[in-house]
């Protein structure tokens, strides 16, 4: 097979009849298009519904899958935290962990988990304060 280059594609410049390359018995009708028998309208409100109810559910449990992720990311803090404290290092690095860590609470809707989810949000609040104490007294 032999390659040429520098030659550029023309555009063709015949047309072609309509239904004239066709074969036999590829020809369309001449009645026109079908038509299609009535529809019974559809229950379109009561999907929607149930889809949204759907959607409603999941969102509800990507809320709770997240703030349970984050409550469990705080403890993480305030336990690196503690450890700070037990070994004698100045834990002023973690100040900025322990504010993201109380950042983006939002209720679930299961109180117990948002009676915990404050407990570990007041917890981070008072740790906070006693490090602003500890940086202004030293």
């Amino acid at each position: 097979m032999k390659i040429e280059s520098g030659r550029g594609i023309a555009p063709t410049s015949s047309t072609r009849r309509a239904g004239g390359a066709a074969a036999p018995g590829f020809a369309p009708a001449a009645d026109g298009a079908p038509r299609a028998a009535s529809v019974a309208p559809t229950a379109a409100p009561q999907a929607l519904d149930a889809i949204l109810a759907l959607q409603a559910e999941d969102f509800d449990s990507q809320r709770r899958a997240r703030q349970a992720r984050r409550g469990k990311a705080a403890l993480d803090t305030l336990e690196k935290l503690e450890h700070a404290l037990v070994l004698g290092v100045r834990p002023a690095e973690l100040r900025a962990e322990l504010e993201a860590a109380g950042r983006a609470g939002e209720p679930t809707g299961e109180t117990e988990l948002d009676a915990l989810l404050l407990e570990i949000d007041t917890r981070l609040a008072v740790e906070l304060a006693k490090l602003d104490m500890a940086a202004g007294g030293a």
